[in-house]
């Protein structure tokens, strides 16, 4: 004899990277279309901000309509209002209210029927915090607090900035919100598949002809200090399942709102590549018995 075993509860955790993680939107359009459920979600960053819009009811297809009206250079500098630097170079007023529009002001994440988190790094206890509830426009601020750009929120107690400062791309918090078959979707790994160096882009390359040597120094030692600790986070949660979309260097956390289209369609390609294995582990299995 045989019953028939339940799929397992599928988390999809989305992991920070500024414009680059715009890819994200691809993925979900092919798990939507290929009728891959998700139970539970984890962002980080931009993976946060998708996270959160998924969960309020945005389609894949609308928040590429959204990527592409921020790509608009006169729509995306409408955002930058430079402050004294204190606790951050950029004002976050505008992004905030703009949040607001899209999310509501007043929704919660408890109030989500989908269950996320969202990360974030607690500067009093410089701990990693996965935020299950309280205000959502907040919580979207806090997670992508990039320190340094951005002020960090203050939340619940917390003083918060972006989670990939410890943990970019939230595996353990899906484990940890009853997620069994875990996928990671990780925009910000090393940038290898062409180039070891900044110094190596070619001249033209928009990052190299914004940002000092000294900035792209920096920044190439912060991505290797993210991409070790994402490798052991995701090694600990056990995950299922890691996606790498082939985002070309030159879309980062600095650059890229303008190549939104092209972003996506790289999340798409990666999605499609795997996307028979995910429904082949995840598929409701028989179990004989007698």
């Amino acid at each position: 004899m045989a019953d028939l075993i339940r799929r397992p509860k599928i988390g999809l955790a989305l992991g920070g990277g500024g414009a680059r993680g715009l890819a994200h939107i691809g993925v979900l359009e092919v798990f939507e279309r290929e009728g891959v459920p998700i139970d539970i979600m984890a962002g980080t960053s931009m993976g946060g901000i998708i996270t959160a819009l998924y969960a309020c009811g945005y389609s894949p297809e609308r928040m590429q309509e959204i990527a592409l009206e921020l790509g608009d250079i006169r729509n995306l500098l409408r955002f930058l209002e430079l402050a004294p630097p204190e606790r951050g170079i950029i004002r976050t007023d505008r992004i905030r209210a703009y949040l607001a529009e899209l999310i509501g002001k007043d929704r919660c994440i408890e109030d989500l029927t989908l269950p996320i988190a969202l990360t974030c790094v607690d500067l009093y206890s410089k701990k990693t915090v996965y935020l299950t509830k309280g205000n959502l426009v907040e919580a979207c601020m806090a997670t992508s607090a990039v320190p340094g750009l951005f002020p960090p929120v203050p939340f619940n107690g917390y003083l918060l900035v972006d989670g990939g400062v410890l943990d970019n791309v939230p595996a353990k918090a899906l484990r940890l919100l009853g997620a069994e078959y875990l996928i990671a979707v990780d925009v910000n790994h090393l940038l290898s598949e062409k180039h070891s160096q900044w110094s190596d882009l070619p001249k033209e390359a928009t990052i190299r002809k914004f940002l000092p040597a000294f900035a792209l120094d920096f920044y190439q030692a912060e991505i290797i200090m993210i991409s070790t600790l994402t490798n052991l986070n995701l090694k600990e949660a056990k995950t299922n399942l890691v996606i790498r979309p082939a985002i070309p260097s030159d879309v980062n956390i600095f650059f890229g709102f303008t190549h939104a289209l092209d972003t996506i369609q790289h999340g798409v390609h990666a999605a499609e590549q795997v996307i028979g294995k995910i429904k082949t582990e995840t598929r409701p299995k028989l179990r004989f018995f007698g």
